[in-house]
């Protein structure tokens, strides 16, 4: 076999080859992507100029489009590989956030327009919307224990007070408030006082309640039991419920902070009892007994004092 025939052999090999690829692999329209030549990584002491290097040594990707004709490709244009982090992403929504509640903040539909008072039935609306001062206020910018302690603190009528805020803009005062027991009287100012002891402003006459004249202010008490209003000790408003049910009809009630509670007897003199309710039947027996003994001499007291049990005794003024 001479070298021509061997050349024509591998000729039609070679062509048969290309047949063989055309009609099981059709070249037209075929993307494919060619390898980018590798470059050495570039090396620097510096991290961060390192860091550098590397993200500028990073290659775009390539696209490669083979034609139908043998060996010829067109090269498109070459696309940026784009990698966003999830701290960009973090910080979008963020800034969203902030943007969507600065919006809420000053949109009218989330300002406070009127505190709501539910509960009350002495207590006066108006007067707790002017102390709280929420009206016009966004609802973001409501504090709710520090509207508890305003009201705690300007209104010793409430005995329980709790608030809520809701969206849009709603603020809900809930109390429960005192119930008034006694009227206390004492150099021209006049207060109530619920069985606690609580002092609290008058609403109204303050009918069918127990009234007491006080000589001189109670004293001091040791520690707040109850809050800084509590004027007296609950004892001493017990004692003055029983004090009301023994005296005459017409009988005042006196305080004086020696003698404690008792009344102004319509005979002209004045009865004192303690200052606690301790042993009432007791001392009121004494009290009876010893008015007896005065009247059996014809003698007309000005004060008589069972404060002591034990060592009763009566003034008589010439």
């Amino acid at each position: 076999m001479s070298s021509g025939e061997n050349a024509l052999r591998r000729a039609d090999q070679v062509r048969a080859r290309r047949l063989q690829r055309r009609e099981g692999k059709p070249l037209v329209g075929r993307a494919v992507t060619s390898r980018a030549p590798q470059i050495p990584s570039m090396v620097a002491r510096n991290q961060q100029i390192e860091k550098a290097l590397q993200r500028a040594g990073k290659t775009r990707r390539r696209l490669y489009l083979k034609l139908a004709e043998t060996g010829t490709e067109v090269r498109l244009p070459s696309l940026p590989a784009v990698h966003i982090g999830w701290r960009a992403i973090s910080g979008f929504v963020a800034l969203i956030c902030v943007t969507f509640l600065a919006a809420m903040a000053a949109s009218p539909n989330f300002t406070v327009s009127r505190v709501e008072v539910q509960g009350a039935e002495r207590l006066d609306a108006n007067a707790v919307n002017s102390a709280l001062q929420a009206a016009g206020k966004s609802i973001f910018s409501v504090e709710r224990n520090n509207l508890i302690e305003i009201l705690r603190d300007q209104f010793p009528e409430i005995e329980r007070v709790s608030v809520s805020v809701g969206f849009p803009a709603r603020v809900v005062v809930r109390v429960v408030e005192r119930l008034p027991v006694v009227v206390w009287q004492q150099a021209g100012l006049t207060v109530w006082l619920d069985g606690a002891g609580v002092a609290f402003i008058p609403q109204d006459e303050g009918a069918g309640l127990i009234r007491v004249s006080a000589y001189e202010a109670p004293p001091e008490l040791e520690g707040d039991l109850y809050s800084e209003h509590q004027l007296v000790k609950p004892e001493m408003v017990s004692t003055i419920q029983l004090l009301s049910q023994i005296a005459p009809a017409d009988a005042p009630l006196i305080y004086d902070p020696k003698l404690g509670f008792g009344w102004t007897d319509p005979g002209g003199w004045q009865a004192f009892f303690g200052q606690d309710g301790h042993n009432v039947d007791q001392r009121l027996a004494i009290y009876i007994t010893m008015l007896a003994e005065l009247s059996a001499r014809r003698l007309t007291p000005t004060l008589v004092s069972v404060a002591q049990m034990h060592a009763p005794y009566y003034r008589m003024d010439y």
